[in-house]
């Protein structure tokens, strides 16, 4: 797995590469009272009755959840679908909903999206879902002011309402503590044999043993490997591509990789289970555009075939 430098915002994913391409527009007044009417209608043709909160945005609950509220700063895992108030969707977790749309994206995410709230990019979110609880499912209005103001980002105009159906999976605060619990939990459902585990909190199945000497700092290896989550979605892999070389140790791979492939001989085949402090850390990965490749604190889950490099 490379190594690569992470690139931070406090987007941390939905709208993001949106907001970095963005242009303003100086024509407010009127698009903005644009803006009023045509929400006022829509609040009309779907017989939307709530009143807006004092910010102005409408909370409009689908599904009561009976889980915890999240409070500002609290690490949360949603699905959502972003629309514009023309119905058109622009943004989405679900793979099927964006290719159905015709906004599917192979460098995109797709699965339950972590976030911290606060640190949401569109404005309005960060108070629209500290109005759920865990297991709920709402519609969450947001006028302008509260998402992409008078920017032109991607293909949603200056001052846009957007109106996210958002599903809250999980919400927790210390989550270090919640991956953990999660190792753990895969370990235990799996069942596996053979497995090691080091004081650093690497985990490393054995599906087959190699031969000759475990693998040592100054060996070249040739790995083919598949990176996924606890959770199944493969995020990385070059299976059917090009090997992928290494001189051990190297600063271009993550350190979950240093140490878990001296755990493994010349042929061999396993699983490492890396804990976040091992992979990409507290806070991810991200591409050019701060679209988010690996979320904050995830657990990396790699299939590897190693061999010493002739």
């Amino acid at each position: 797995m490379r190594k690569i430098e992470v690139f931070k915002l406090g987007i941390l994913g939905i709208m993001s590469a949106l907001l970095l391409t963005g242009c303003k527009k100086d024509d407010s007044d009127e698009m903005e009272a644009q803006e009023m009417r045509l929400l006022q209608q829509y609040l009309v043709d779907n017989n939307i009755t709530q009143a807006p909160t004092a910010s102005g945005l409408y909370y409009i609950p689908i599904r009561e959840g009976t889980g915890i509220s999240p409070d500002e700063g609290t690490f949360i895992e949603i699905h959502y679908v972003g629309e514009m108030i023309d119905g058109t969707v622009f943004t989405t977790s679900y793979q099927e909903t964006a290719e159905t749309n015709g906004i599917s994206d192979t460098k995109f995410l797709y699965g339950p999206a972590r976030l911290q709230l606060g640190y949401i990019g569109v404005a309005g979110l960060n108070e629209g879902i500290q109005l759920m609880k865990v297991g709920g499912k709402a519609m969450i209005i947001l006028p302008s002011s509260l998402a992409m103001g008078g920017y032109v980002s991607g293909s949603v105009p200056a001052y846009s309402t957007l109106i996210y159906t958002v599903e809250l999976l999980e919400a927790f605060d210390d989550p270090e503590k919640y991956e953990q619990e999660k190792i753990w939990d895969y370990l235990k459902e799996g069942a596996f044999e053979n497995v090691d585990s080091t004081e650093s909190g690497l985990y490393y199945i054995r599906d087959s043993i190699g031969t000759g000497e475990f693998f040592v700092d100054g060996n070249e290896v040739k790995v083919f490997y598949t990176g996924k989550f606890l959770d199944g979605r493969v995020f990385d892999s070059n299976v059917g591509g090009e090997v992928f070389s290494l001189t051990l140790p190297s600063a271009y791979i993550i350190d979950g990789w240093n140490e878990g492939i001296k755990l493994m001989r010349n042929g061999e085949k396993g699983t490492l289970i890396i804990p976040y402090h091992l992979g990409y850390g507290q806070d991810g990965r991200y591409d050019q555009y701060g679209r988010v490749l690996i979320p904050p604190f995830m657990t990396l889950v790699f299939d590897l075939e190693a061999e010493l490099k002739e």
